[in-house]
């Protein structure tokens, strides 16, 4: 060839030689190999044998059941373990080309960012700007970009207006976007979180994953995160990382990943997943839809997103290929016409033109109105900030209620003294770190017990009970503060439930759980609903929780009452879902466009995938 003609864009003249066209191997940013960690005090591994590399520019997500680990693979890659968490690191663990064991924290800090679950965890400042300048300023950069990349990282997180609030001013899941700002100033090589989005509203964590993308596909950020939040994550992760009782069980593509939902954990664990992993609705619809129409369960049959779930039901209606009747569900799904309605009688609680207000600042709520009723659980939601948690708090007694605003089975709540009002409602924190008094897990649940003079023997027996129902009795003897955040979230529920309360309030009752234990959770929750007819009241911003388990949807927007009424009317109201920064399950929008192309064939929306399914194949 003459030199200088070209050959894809090169030139003859810089064309390499024969047999030397392949790029060489890019160096794993992360590189675990035989990773095995044991806590300090503790006798057994959390981790076995990890062996992991993630290249530059990869975002992988991992999945596995509450504490089998994920959180402690974590800390590794920036170096908390094994400097600031003690223990026995055994294996070789280099991440962006440091090594792990003999590489302080520190030295990681323009390499590597980390997003914890818990943002008050890592919040050390009081204001907003601050927090995000924090690290620059220990790394000296010049004040010009200083505040150049801190009013950058707020805007990327939807909150380029709040530099000078006070971090104590926010609710949660603003907190939380302060933590990610903070660590995207720094413009890491790698980017770690975990369960970033746990304390997010559905628009908030819409916003997170969009930032993670462009970090990802413009900046080309490595992204390592754990999320129990999947369904807006399927398309965008390159890579499913899977774990189960600290071993990796399955390291492959998304499809791969989620077509194998009902694998069964072999003894070997070779090859497998965990049953406890959140998986995308849209995938566990699919194989449903698999099931029922004889379709065999291959990768490339796994939607990702929306526009896929509506092909291959498009699929469905034009084959009409049924071998068998459609698979009825296990668990609530199959037993959502059966929503308990507003029992009659004396309500539980009456709440009547509810306005409060901060210290005499502008009103959080005002002139809410609404009536609980026995034996219902109902969903609150709304943005962060809207006003829930200030509710629950009112409800409670925790905020002091106007006079006449809140009746409890007929009595002003702004007449009842503590414990009058702890007899009858029990509340379970957003952070269950706010409500331990003690330094033993069984401890923790003893106390209300003996504060209500239970006898020991009794003490025994309902600890017994309530340990085993929240699968923490191998913990008891553990301090509370040495738990996963999603074990802290069952002892906290564990600590109210065994007082059987007639209302229970709980604050975000399934951050940093996993699918197994949700739904345990939520069903515990339906027994005791039934069982002592009492009432919950659930503050979330899980849609699918909602649509699974809710009697009854109630929304704030603005400290306003916008909406009371079922789940499946509110999911159904595009425009105030909009307004108030909620999104219909995947399921509802998949239900609701195939009812307007096939309104003879699908009647209408549902929150059901036995129905759909039903509904889309020949009986």
């Amino acid at each position: 060839m003459p030199p200088g003609e070209t050959v894809l864009g090169r030139t003859a003249v810089d064309a390499p030689p024969t047999g030397l066209t392949e790029p060489p191997p890019a160096t794993p940013l992360i590189d675990l190999r035989q990773v095995s960690y044991t806590y300090d005090g503790a006798t057994e591994q959390i981790l076995h044998d990890v062996t992991l590399q993630v290249l530059p520019g990869e975002f992988v997500l991992i999945l596995g059941s509450s504490g089998c680990g994920k959180s402690t693979l974590l800390q590794i890659l920036n170096g908390v373990i094994p400097h600031s968490l003690r223990g026995k690191l055994v294996g070789e663990a280099r991440v962006c080309g440091l090594d792990v064991a003999t590489t302080k924290v520190a030295a990681f800090a323009t390499d590597v960012g980390m997003v914890f679950q818990d943002p008050e965890a890592q919040i050390i400042n009081t204001r907003v700007r601050d927090e995000v300048c924090f690290c620059l300023e220990n790394l000296r950069r010049p004040p010009a970009e200083i505040i150049e990349r801190q009013a950058e990282a707020l805007t990327l997180v939807g909150l380029g207006d709040a530099g000078d609030r006070s971090i104590w001013d926010l609710s949660g899941g603003q907190k939380q976007r302060v933590s990610v700002a903070a660590v995207l100033a720094a413009r890491p090589r790698l980017l770690v979180l975990d369960e970033p989005t746990a304390n997010l509203d559905p628009s908030g964590m819409r916003e997170v994953f969009a930032v993670l993308d462009r970090l990802r596909t413009e900046r080309g950020t490595t992204i390592v995160l754990v999320e129990h939040r999947v369904d807006e994550l399927a398309d965008r992760v390159g890579r499913v990382v899977m774990m189960e009782a600290g071993r990796i069980t399955f390291d492959g593509t998304p499809r791969e990943a989620f077509a194998r939902r009902r694998t069964t954990v072999a003894e070997d664990h070779a090859a497998t997943q965990s049953s406890g992993a959140w998986f995308p609705q849209l995938a566990e619809f699919a194989l449903e839809l698999a099931a029922a129409t004889g379709q065999p369960v291959e990768p490339a049959w796994i939607p990702l997103n929306h526009a896929e779930a509506l092909a291959r039901s498009e699929q469905c209606l034009a084959e009409q290929c049924l071998t068998r009747p459609p698979a009825v569900l296990a668990g609530p799904l199959a037993d959502q016409s059966g929503r308990k309605a507003q029992a009659g009688g004396e309500a539980l609680l009456t709440v009547t033109d509810l306005r409060f207000g901060y210290d005499g600042g502008s009103p959080i709520l005002d002139g809410v109105s609404f009536t609980l009723q026995p034996e219902t659980i109902v969903a609150l939601l709304g943005r962060n900030g809207s006003g829930k948690t200030t509710l629950a708090r009112t409800l409670m007694g925790i905020n002091p209620p106007p006079k006449g605003a809140v009746s409890l089975l007929g009595r002003d709540l702004a007449s009842l003294g503590p414990s009058d009002i702890a007899a009858e409602i029990g509340y379970v924190f957003q952070n269950p770190d706010h409500q331990f008094v003690t330094d033993r897990v069984d401890e923790e649940i003893a106390y209300g017990l003996r504060v209500r003079g239970w006898s020991d023997a009794a003490i025994a027996a309902r600890l017994d009970d309530v340990l085993s129902i929240v699968d923490l009795d191998r913990y008891r003897t553990r301090s509370p503060f040495s738990l996963s955040l999603g074990e802290r979230r069952r002892l906290s529920v564990a600590t109210v439930l065994a007082l059987e309360p007639k209302l229970l309030i709980l604050d975000e009752p399934t951050i940093g759980q996993d699918y197994e234990r949700a739904q345990q959770l939520m069903g515990l929750m339906a027994r005791l609903r039934e069982r002592y007819h009492s009432t919950v009241l659930m503050i979330t911003h899980d849609v699918r929780l909602v649509a699974e388990w809710a009697d009854r949807a109630i929304v704030l927007g603005g400290g306003q009452l916008r909406f009371d009424g079922l789940p499946a009317d509110l999911f159904a109201r595009t425009a105030l879902l909009d307004e108030v920064g909620l999104m219909p399950p995947p399921l509802q929008e998949l239900s609701s466009a195939l009812a307007r192309r096939h309104p003879q064939r699908i009647p209408r929306a549902t929150l059901r995938a036995d129905e759909l399914v039903g509904w889309l194949v020949e009986v």
